[in-house]
């Protein structure tokens, strides 16, 4: 019998409490990677939404047995990462197709997302930067939603996430842990562009 999958919107929980990010930090010019959106080959467009594809960003490579959808769930960037603080969020959040050789297999589901974020989450991430040549891969459907004209910076998916979600233990098990695999912030967008893989247990 295949393991059970739980909802991956589960219902909105009540506002999560607040945490305050404790890192204090400067980083210099000169340990900054910024990764220029504006990147397109194609000319000039108002949205990238019309490109399957955009050569800012790496390879989307999960899949679904489903149809993608993109959703505004503030809830779920901030309660698996309490300290990113987001106050818009647009996100994809689907399970992998199940291996059919691998029956007792934990379910992965994967996220991708795009988040507005305020000046201290920025601030306490820039201290992870490490250099890419490209954005995460996140869902093309998403691409609209990071303006051409921000700047980006890439950072390590492991201080990401020690910095975003501290104690996973803590993280209702509604939700469940995610582990981020790739990160992007804007400093003069205020934004988070990431992609994040889970299992259900």
């Amino acid at each position: 019998m295949s393991p059970q999958r739980r909802p991956l919107f589960p219902r909105r929980p009540g506002r999560p409490a607040s945490v305050k990010t404790p890192l204090r930090l400067i980083v210099t010019l000169g340990a900054v990677v910024a990764l220029t959106a504006a990147c397109n080959p194609f000319g000039s467009t108002s949205s990238r939404g019309r490109f399957p594809e955009d050569p800012c960003f790496a390879e989307f490579v999960y899949k679904s047995d489903e149809t993608p959808t993109v959703k505004d769930r503030i809830d779920s960037v901030n309660v698996r990462w309490p300290n990113t603080n987001a106050s818009e969020v647009h996100v994809v959040i689907e399970y992998s197709p199940a291996l059919a050789f691998l029956p007792a297999q934990d379910p992965e589901f994967w996220l991708t997302a795009v988040a507005t974020v305020p000046d201290e989450t920025i601030t306490a991430l820039m201290e992870g930067t490490t250099s890419s040549a490209l954005l995460p891969g996140i869902y093309p459907g998403l691409y609209q939603y990071v303006p051409q004209e921000c700047e980006f910076t890439t950072i390590d998916q492991e201080f990401a996430d020690k910095a975003l979600a501290p104690d996973k233990e803590k993280i209702p098990h509604d939700f469940g842990p995610m582990d981020i695999r790739a990160l992007a912030v804007s400093e003069d967008c205020n934004l988070l562009v990431f992609t994040a893989l889970g299992h259900s247990d």
